[in-house]
């Protein structure tokens, strides 16, 4: 065989092996981005479907306008398996995107030059719906698919189970607690927690510490386990920023803390309640102040209450 047709089969032959297919970038229930790739008889060619106009600043698409618009480009090239596609873009410069597959059901997309991490993609389902419409005034949240750690799973569930018990023996807990809390740090560090969940599982986990550190660490845990989908972990990040301030000797600003002491009233000062409106607690999930009056008289009962032998 000619050695010029040897290299143009190996050519095309590398191109099939990248991400060819129908790839959706979801927010949700809707598609942002369509992207397909198909070998033709004169080469392949990819094909993108987008809104007309749109902003992003890599985590959010905002300000979509206009209908959908088609894109369709041969300039494809293959670079470490990847496909790297160039498509033109009137009035600028050419628009470079580059397509990495993850498995046969997930990719990413880069934007070349953009300070972005990669984009996820589905493959496409059949008789999938065309893009939009959109509403120009809703940020969309590209839709992420991360698997849950196994192991983190295991330290929350045993961290839980720990305080179901109505006699709680504390110093047993506390050293069970430390370990929890060090192997966690592990995971964490070697990145191989990625779900909402794991988040949720670890901020909960560096909660029951016992440093100011354990707490601000729990907050920001739990911050991005509400960025990673879970919207009820915006308690825990309530709970343990209060909890933090307490530690550094600064008055609470949520009221999530009540302190049972074995001789005096139930508390829950320091408390700043002036700089937060009750508006705000209802969006952190936190009680209203009149709520929180009710819950601290409840404590105070119920601690004012003799046990029976």
């Amino acid at each position: 065989m000619p050695t010029f047709l040897t290299s143009l089969l190996t050519a095309a032959s590398a191109m099939m092996l990248g991400p060819t297919g129908t790839w959706d970038l979801r927010a949700g229930d809707q598609t942002l981005f369509r992207i397909e790739i198909k070998e033709e008889p004169g080469g392949p060619v990819a094909t993108w479907d987008r809104p007309e106009r749109f902003q992003t600043n890599g985590e959010i698409f905002s300000h979509i306008e206009g209908r959908t618009i088609r894109r369709q480009t041969r300039n494809i090239r293959v670079v470490n398996s990847d496909f790297e596609i160039s498509f033109d873009d009137p009035g600028s410069g050419p628009t470079i995107l580059r397509l990495h597959a993850v498995d046969t059901d997930h990719a990413e997309l880069s934007f070349q030059g953009a300070p972005f991490e990669p984009f996820p993609l589905v493959k496409a389902q059949a008789g999938a719906p065309p893009l939009g419409p959109w509403d120009s005034g809703r940020s969309y949240v590209p839709t992420v698919s991360h698997s849950t750690n196994a192991e983190m799973t295991a330290i929350f569930d045993a961290d839980q189970a720990d305080r179901q018990s109505p006699d709680i023996d504390w110093s047993a807990i506390g050293p069970v607690d430390n370990r929890r809390r060090i192997r966690t740090k592990q995971l964490l560090d070697a990145g191989t927690l990625q779900s909402g969940d794991d988040y949720y599982h670890a901020a909960f986990v560096f909660q029951h510490g016992n440093e100011a550190d354990d707490y601000l660490l729990a907050h920001l845990l739990a911050t991005i386990a509400v960025a990673r989908g879970r919207p009820d972990a915006v308690w825990i990040a309530s709970a343990t920023l209060d909890r933090y301030l307490q530690a550094i000797g600064k008055p609470q600003i949520l009221g999530t803390q009540y302190a049972i002491p074995e001789n005096g009233p139930v508390t829950q000062e320091p408390y700043d309640r002036a700089l937060i409106s009750d508006a705000m607690r209802k969006a952190l999930r936190v009680p209203s102040l009149e709520e929180q009056e009710q819950r601290l008289r409840a404590y105070g009962e119920k601690a004012s209450t003799p046990h029976k032998p």
